[in-house]
């Protein structure tokens, strides 16, 4: 199980070291590192992470006001050097709280924590045979098989459903669906599009064909695709 995660710290040298330190955890995929929260921000808007390993004491914004706004929100091991912050970061369900310097006991404890997160994570989505959004101001359940594609539209998605015309819209987007969906049932590939494996009829360098449509491939998205062959 790969973890990805990203790093925010105003101090390139922190950063430096725990980007380091977290070198000796295989199951540790980081993805990117960051000196300020709003650019940070802009990444989330595009990309999913399992993990964010954040510093509070931040110019631009403090680390847990940064958390409180984010939707979906990621694990989140906060990394400082002040203790008064530790009451706020576990009431924001924070994994963990390390204060700097950070030792490599605790680091590791603090992953072992994610691992075992993300397993019953893991386990709880993989039982699962529906989702719940909110379609007109109403909860709606949509059971997965009944799921042919995802559309994204900044901050709506349309989700289109087997044997359904028109499509069922609701205020979210594909990161946050992706948060919500079984990896192993759905595939992103584009910056606009997830799709359900079971639909797909053919797959190109360029293009992916279901049942009722074809769809683009994004070129950062071909791993996925060349995985799922």
């Amino acid at each position: 199980m790969k973890i990805k995660c990203i790093l925010i710290d105003d101090e390139p040298f922190a950063l430096n070291i725990l980007e380091d330190d977290l070198l000796h955890f295989g199951q540790i995929e980081v993805l990117r590192k960051f000196n300020a929260t709003a650019e940070a921000g802009d990444y989330l808007k595009e990309h999913a992470v399992d993990l964010i390993f954040l510093d509070i004491q931040m110019p631009d914004q403090l680390g847990t006001q940064f958390i409180r706004e984010l939707n979906p929100r990621p694990l989140v091991i906060f990394t400082t050097a002040y203790h008064q912050y530790a009451v706020e970061g576990f009431e924001l369900n924070a994994i963990d709280y390390l204060l700097k310097p950070i030792s490599k006991e605790r680091l590791a404890a603090a992953v072992k924590k994610v691992e075992d997160s993300m397993l019953l994570r893991t386990k709880q989505v993989t039982e699962q045979d529906h989702i719940i959004v909110n379609v007109e101001y109403k909860k709606t359940k949509i059971f997965l098989h009944e799921i042919s594609y995802i559309e994204g539209l900044k901050d709506y998605v349309k989700i289109f459903l087997v044997d359904r015309e028109s499509p069922l819209l609701t205020r979210s987007n594909l990161r946050g669906m992706e948060k919500i969906l079984p990896i192993v049932e759905f595939l992103r590939i584009h910056n606009s599009f997830i799709v359900n494996k079971t639909r797909i009829e053919q797959v190109s360098q360029t293009k992916l064909t279901l049942p009722e449509t074809t769809l683009p491939i994004g070129k950062k998205y071909l791993k996925n695709i060349e995985q799922f062959i």
